[in-house]
Protein backbone atom coordinates (compact mmCIF):
# COMPACT_ATOMS: atom_id res chain seq x y z
CA UNK A 1 0.00 0.00 0.00
CA UNK A 2 1.65 3.48 -0.75
CA UNK A 3 0.67 6.43 0.60
CA UNK A 4 -0.02 8.44 -2.46
CA UNK A 5 -0.56 7.44 -6.00
CA UNK A 6 -0.26 9.15 -9.09
CA UNK A 7 -2.97 8.10 -11.65
CA UNK A 8 -3.52 9.84 -15.17
CA UNK A 9 -3.84 8.96 -18.54
CA UNK A 10 -1.06 6.94 -20.32
CA UNK A 11 2.21 9.35 -21.20
CA UNK A 12 0.67 11.85 -18.02
CA UNK A 13 4.52 11.94 -17.15
CA UNK A 14 3.92 9.47 -14.28
CA UNK A 15 7.24 7.62 -14.74
CA UNK A 16 9.04 10.57 -15.00
CA UNK A 17 8.04 12.35 -11.70
CA UNK A 18 8.56 9.54 -9.65
CA UNK A 19 12.11 8.62 -11.27
CA UNK A 20 12.77 12.74 -9.98
CA UNK A 21 11.21 12.73 -6.50
CA UNK A 22 12.87 9.13 -5.76
CA UNK A 23 15.29 6.42 -6.13
CA UNK A 24 12.82 4.50 -8.42
CA UNK A 25 13.71 3.73 -11.24
CA UNK A 26 10.85 3.30 -13.48
CA UNK A 27 11.27 2.92 -17.22
CA UNK A 28 10.31 6.13 -19.01
CA UNK A 29 9.54 6.32 -23.19
CA UNK A 30 7.62 8.15 -25.46
CA UNK A 31 4.96 5.80 -26.14
CA UNK A 32 2.04 4.88 -23.97
CA UNK A 33 2.05 2.16 -21.65
CA UNK A 34 5.38 2.04 -20.96
CA UNK A 35 4.62 1.23 -17.35
CA UNK A 36 2.63 -1.81 -17.39
CA UNK A 37 2.83 -2.32 -13.45
CA UNK A 38 2.96 0.09 -10.40
CA UNK A 39 6.11 1.03 -9.40
CA UNK A 40 7.11 2.03 -5.46
CA UNK A 41 9.68 4.69 -4.76
CA UNK A 42 10.36 6.52 -1.17
CA UNK A 43 10.08 10.34 -1.35
CA UNK A 44 12.33 11.50 1.25
CA UNK A 45 11.36 14.60 3.11
CA UNK A 46 14.00 14.76 5.51
CA UNK A 47 16.15 12.19 7.74
CA UNK A 48 13.28 11.31 9.88
CA UNK A 49 10.23 11.49 7.03
CA UNK A 50 9.19 10.25 3.95
CA UNK A 51 6.45 8.58 2.29
CA UNK A 52 5.92 6.26 -0.51
CA UNK A 53 4.67 7.39 -3.85
CA UNK A 54 3.17 4.93 -6.30
CA UNK A 55 3.24 5.16 -10.59
CA UNK A 56 -0.03 3.35 -11.45
CA UNK A 57 -0.07 2.40 -14.72
CA UNK A 58 -2.37 4.93 -17.10
CA UNK A 59 -5.85 3.97 -17.44
CA UNK A 60 -7.46 4.54 -20.67
CA UNK A 61 -11.76 5.01 -21.20
CA UNK A 62 -13.62 1.62 -20.10
CA UNK A 63 -11.09 0.98 -17.59
CA UNK A 64 -14.18 0.45 -15.02
CA UNK A 65 -15.15 -2.07 -17.18
CA UNK A 66 -11.96 -4.10 -17.05
CA UNK A 67 -10.46 -2.21 -20.80
CA UNK A 68 -6.84 -2.12 -20.73
CA UNK A 69 -5.79 -4.24 -17.15
CA UNK A 70 -8.17 -1.47 -16.13
CA UNK A 71 -9.12 -3.46 -13.16
CA UNK A 72 -6.29 -4.36 -11.84
CA UNK A 73 -5.09 -1.12 -12.32
CA UNK A 74 -7.83 0.41 -10.80
CA UNK A 75 -7.44 -1.89 -7.22
CA UNK A 76 -3.77 -0.50 -6.86
CA UNK A 77 -5.65 3.28 -7.16
CA UNK A 78 -7.82 2.22 -4.22
CA UNK A 79 -5.07 0.99 -2.22
CA UNK A 80 -3.14 4.36 -2.71
CA UNK A 81 -3.63 6.82 0.38
CA UNK A 82 -3.68 10.03 -1.58
CA UNK A 83 -4.63 10.46 -4.98
CA UNK A 84 -2.25 12.85 -7.34
CA UNK A 85 -3.77 12.97 -10.45
CA UNK A 86 -1.35 13.96 -13.26
CA UNK A 87 -2.49 15.77 -16.14
CA UNK A 88 -0.54 16.06 -19.34
CA UNK A 89 -0.91 19.59 -21.34
CA UNK A 90 -0.49 18.45 -24.73
CA UNK A 91 -1.49 15.14 -25.42
CA UNK A 92 0.63 13.08 -28.57
CA UNK A 93 -2.97 11.74 -29.47
CA UNK A 94 -4.33 15.30 -30.02
CA UNK A 95 -6.95 14.73 -26.97
CA UNK A 96 -8.21 17.97 -25.02
CA UNK A 97 -6.16 17.91 -21.52
CA UNK A 98 -9.51 18.86 -19.93
CA UNK A 99 -12.06 16.11 -21.24
CA UNK A 100 -8.55 13.71 -20.32
CA UNK A 101 -8.70 14.43 -16.60
CA UNK A 102 -12.71 14.27 -16.82
CA UNK A 103 -12.64 10.84 -18.36
CA UNK A 104 -10.05 9.46 -15.46
CA UNK A 105 -12.56 10.99 -12.89
CA UNK A 106 -15.51 9.14 -14.42
CA UNK A 107 -13.32 6.00 -14.77
CA UNK A 108 -12.83 6.35 -11.27
CA UNK A 109 -16.41 6.77 -9.99
CA UNK A 110 -18.33 4.51 -12.53
CA UNK A 111 -15.56 1.76 -11.04
CA UNK A 112 -16.38 2.57 -7.05
CA UNK A 113 -18.62 5.77 -6.33
CA UNK A 114 -16.13 5.62 -2.62
CA UNK A 115 -13.33 6.21 -5.04
CA UNK A 116 -15.10 8.72 -7.59
CA UNK A 117 -15.76 10.65 -4.58
CA UNK A 118 -12.20 10.49 -3.02
CA UNK A 119 -10.53 13.87 -2.93
CA UNK A 120 -7.53 14.46 -5.12
CA UNK A 121 -4.57 16.50 -5.48
CA UNK A 122 -4.29 17.60 -9.45
CA UNK A 123 -0.96 18.99 -11.25
CA UNK A 124 -0.62 19.94 -15.02
CA UNK A 125 2.85 18.09 -16.01
CA UNK A 126 5.55 18.91 -18.15
CA UNK A 127 5.23 22.66 -17.19
CA UNK A 128 8.62 23.66 -19.26
CA UNK A 129 7.17 23.52 -22.72
CA UNK A 130 5.19 26.10 -24.43
CA UNK A 131 1.41 27.48 -23.34
CA UNK A 132 1.85 25.03 -20.31
CA UNK A 133 0.16 28.05 -18.16
CA UNK A 134 -2.21 28.29 -20.64
CA UNK A 135 -3.68 24.89 -20.31
CA UNK A 136 -3.07 25.19 -16.46
CA UNK A 137 -4.98 28.15 -15.90
CA UNK A 138 -7.89 26.32 -18.30
CA UNK A 139 -8.34 23.46 -15.71
CA UNK A 140 -7.55 25.42 -12.43
CA UNK A 141 -10.80 27.36 -13.73
CA UNK A 142 -12.53 24.10 -14.36
CA UNK A 143 -12.35 22.77 -11.06
CA UNK A 144 -12.64 23.90 -7.43
CA UNK A 145 -9.51 23.29 -6.26
CA UNK A 146 -5.88 24.23 -6.50
CA UNK A 147 -3.89 22.85 -9.42
CA UNK A 148 -0.18 22.48 -9.58
CA UNK A 149 2.08 23.30 -12.21
CA UNK A 150 4.97 20.83 -12.24
CA UNK A 151 7.81 19.78 -15.05
CA UNK A 152 9.80 16.64 -13.87
CA UNK A 153 12.44 17.62 -16.09
CA UNK A 154 13.93 20.99 -14.55
CA UNK A 155 11.99 20.73 -10.99
CA UNK A 156 9.82 23.41 -11.22
CA UNK A 157 6.95 23.17 -8.78
CA UNK A 158 7.67 20.11 -7.47
CA UNK A 159 8.24 21.51 -3.72
CA UNK A 160 4.86 22.82 -3.58
CA UNK A 161 3.38 19.70 -4.84
CA UNK A 162 5.54 17.14 -2.00
CA UNK A 163 4.45 19.94 0.12
CA UNK A 164 0.57 19.66 -0.55
CA UNK A 165 1.06 15.70 -0.43
CA UNK A 166 2.64 16.07 2.63
CA UNK A 167 0.10 18.13 4.25
CA UNK A 168 -2.45 15.88 2.57
CA UNK A 169 -0.71 13.01 4.59
CA UNK A 170 -0.77 14.64 7.73
CA UNK A 171 -4.06 15.47 7.75
CA UNK A 172 -5.68 12.28 7.33
CA UNK A 173 -2.90 10.44 9.43
CA UNK A 174 -4.46 13.04 12.10
CA UNK A 175 -8.29 12.32 11.44
CA UNK A 176 -7.26 8.61 11.78
CA UNK A 177 -5.50 9.14 15.30
CA UNK A 178 -8.33 8.38 18.00
CA UNK A 179 -9.31 11.74 19.99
Amino acid sequence: IADAGLVGKPNAGKSTLLRRVSHARPETADYPFTTKHPHLGKVQLDVDHSFVLADIPGLIDGAHNGAGLGHEFLRHIERAGVLVHLVEPFPTDGTDPLENYLAIRRELAEYSPELGNRGEIIAITKAELPQATDVHARLANAVEQPVHLVSAVTGTGLRGLIGAITQRLQEERGAAEPA
